[in-house]
């Protein structure tokens, strides 16, 4: 054979793809692709949920902080204050309770609250990884932390000083929250955690505090002797509610996610 003829063989083994070898790669990756993705995507999410959890554990280790420094005595979870300027040792300032507030949701509102000194970061570790919103802070107190009482049937005594709380490790401190406010109000994560009616058992829908479902249709908790817990939600109908959604919604009880709410939401005379 010569040497013109070796060489047109060569040339020819070397030429490009053909098109069905092409399609067949572009299949494999296509391929490849939808199995790795929602893998890639839960191992982002796992990681944010963990950098939440690293917050929240600060947030609760400068509440615990707190009760050291102040006698025993706990922060208020409420955030908004009178409108002479009494702040009431409320854990982030958000300012009066007055439509023309311009405080509230702002970093200065998290620098003027009780816990920001007792924190290294004093604004990143208040915002949750998972937090696609525009809110500077992601999570809330629970109510029974010092907050207040309406004396309206469905809040409870909250407790004042650590030395009252029995069961610190049954006791919600912080948890992951949101806010979804009309237009024209303030939008902002307000006043401690509580959503729920504890003498009628329902759930009490507050749109400047809600439960979230952010973390794989769950949420992370804190509880008063430090520790922290990811709590994936078992009803659908609390994920409805925690995406604003109310139309599928048992509000009448029968919900193991709200039963679970008013176990770590129990006062000291529940």
């Amino acid at each position: 054979m010569s040497a013109y003829s070796n060489s047109s063989i060569c040339s020819q083994r070397r030429g490009g793809f053909t098109l069905v070898e092409l399609l067949v790669v572009i299949s494999i990756i296509s391929m490849l692709m939808s199995i790795l993705l929602p893998n890639l995507i839960a191992a982002r999410e796992m990681g944010h949920r963990i950098v939440c959890q690293a917050n929240m554990r600060s947030l609760t280790f400068a509440w615990n902080a707190y009760t050291i420094e102040y006698n025993d005595r706990l922060c208020s979870p409420d955030t908004l204050y009178n409108n002479d300027g009494e702040i009431d040792y409320n854990w982030v300032a958000d300012g009066p309770d007055d439509p023309a507030n311009t405080i509230g949701g702002t970093e200065q509102a998290i620098k003027d609250g009780v816990l920001a000194p007792l924190l290294s970061d004093t604004t990143g570790v208040y915002k949750c990884k998972s937090d696609s919103t525009d809110l500077l802070r992601s999570y809330s107190i629970s109510n029974v932390m010092g907050g207040y009482t309406c004396g309206c049937g469905n809040m409870t005594r909250p407790y004042y000083s650590m030395g009252q709380i029995k069961d610190p490790a049954g006791k919600l401190v912080f948890i992951d929250a949101d806010s979804v406010l009309p237009a024209g109000e303030p939008k902002w994560i307000q006043r401690g955690f509580w959503p729920v009616d504890r003498d009628a058992r329902t759930w009490v829908i507050a749109q400047e505090n809600n439960i979230t479902a952010r973390h794989g249709d769950g949420t992370n908790l804190t509880f008063a002797d430090n520790h922290c817990e990811y709590r994936r939600w078992k009803d659908p109908r609390t994920i409805a509610i925690a995406n604003w959604d109310f139309s599928t919604a048992n509000m009448d009880g029968d919900n193991k996610d709200l039963d679970y709410l008013l176990l770590i939401l129990r006062g000291p005379y529940d």
